[in-house]
């Protein structure tokens, strides 16, 4: 279980960068909470840009879990078209890989796992569980306060809904700022899933949290922040 509330976290922590103003280069660290304690890792996210092109990467490594992320995706006007993503987790000995390769022209994405290759036909556009987050920051800045998004999770494509939830002034490693509060909609679910935005930064994103039940819970919060946006037309 503890696995499954640390990799719920991983997909959230890509969301940092969707904004109408392009950002040439970023970095950043978090720091993860376990239900109320502080945990050892190293917990960081790039992303480089090249033109309409945009390449991230995220990599935890905890003592209980080590996940390497990337997803490549175009980005114009505030549109993703995801071109590749790849995840690889480790925890307790187990390994577990996901690949997928989108084809535009197509409208088909190429799911790959240990079972072997399956096709999915994407009729009206999906995202990785990466690239869909920038395009809900553009509804946050646009002052949407509900969206959701097709999204290919396991093998599968599943509608993951989001709704604004609340505003709070949040501590971080860069200081006190103030926030929005998304929740990913569950319906009836124990399961809480949560991110907090600053306006102020951007919308960049600076602190997740994901309850399992009421025994597991786990919080990543921005300690370190390096970012440069790129300079208007």
């Amino acid at each position: 279980m503890l696995q499954k509330c640390l990799l719920a976290l991983t997909g959230l922590l890509l969301a940092s960068v969707a904004h109408a103003s392009d950002i040439d280069y970023m970095r950043a660290e978090f720091s993860v909470m376990l239900n109320g304690d502080a945990t050892r890792g190293v917990n960081t996210l790039t992303i480089d840009r090249n033109r309409e092109q945009y390449h991230v990467h995220f990599s935890l490594r905890h003592w209980l879990l080590d996940v390497d992320q990337k997803a490549s995706f175009t980005w114009n006007d505030c549109t993703a078209r995801p071109d590749t993503f790849s995840y690889k987790a480790k925890a307790l000995g187990v390994t577990r890989e996901e690949r997928l390769v989108f084809d535009q022209s197509t409208g088909m994405v190429l799911y790959q796992d240990k079972d072997g290759d399956k096709l999915l036909a994407a009729e009206g556009g999906v995202f990785d569980p990466v690239s869909f987050f920038f395009e809900a920051r553009c509804d946050l800045m646009a002052g949407k306060e509900a969206f959701d998004y097709k999204v290919v999770r396991d093998g599968e494509i599943k509608k993951t809904p989001f709704k604004v939830v609340g505003t709070q002034a949040l501590k971080t490693g860069v200081g006190t700022l103030d926030t929005l509060i998304v929740e990913r909609d569950r319906g009836n679910s124990k399961r809480k899933t949560r991110f907090w935005v600053a306006p102020e930064l951007d919308y960049l994103l600076v602190q997740i949290s994901h309850e399992e039940n009421s025994q597991l819970a786990v919080t990543a919060t921005l300690s370190k922040l390096d970012h440069r946006m790129a300079q208007a037309d």
